[in-house]
């Protein structure tokens, strides 16, 4: 994959420089009880989230794909960039490089239902809520967008 270039973030694919920053993140609580890491994850592709200054500050991921979906998931785990519009432009440029790039007709998510900042940032990227999906003793709100005909 080529990076992914946005007004506020650049999206490059993952590498081994990247995990001693989200190694960190994982040692916060609160980072990990917004995005615990359960369920199945086949056919993943990682990318980290650098600002346009280079500051790595989370990571996305599209993964589970079929012939027409694939899941997603983000966390900022940097907490100085949260309520920023990182994650949002995140969101957004890798919900649209599915569906244009990959060729799916659906991509979907799960989050907790507590998680209303996530919440709120899915819906600003046009995601509607699609039911309820239980893993490892955690329920979820699945959230889906549908490409656009």
């Amino acid at each position: 994959m080529n990076n992914i270039h946005g007004e506020k973030v650049l999206l490059r694919d993952w590498s081994l420089f990247d995990y001693a920053d989200e190694a960190i993140w994982d040692t916060d609580q609160e980072v990990h009880d917004l995005d615990p890491t359960v369920g199945e994850s086949s056919n993943s592709h990682q990318l980290s989230i650098f600002t346009l200054n280079g500051v790595h500050i989370g990571m996305c991921a599209l993964y589970n794909r079929t012939p027409d979906e694939v899941q997603f998931g983000i966390r900022i785990g940097d907490r100085n960039y949260w309520n920023m519009g990182y994650g949002t432009e995140a969101t957004m440029l890798l919900t649209e490089y599915a569906f244009e790039v990959m060729g799916v007709s659906r991509v979907w998510l799960k989050v907790l239902p507590w998680n209303v900042r996530a919440i709120r940032c899915y819906e600003k990227c046009g995601y509607m809520r699609a039911g309820m999906i239980e893993l490892d003793g955690y329920k979820f709100t699945v959230m889906e967008k549908r490409r656009q005909e």
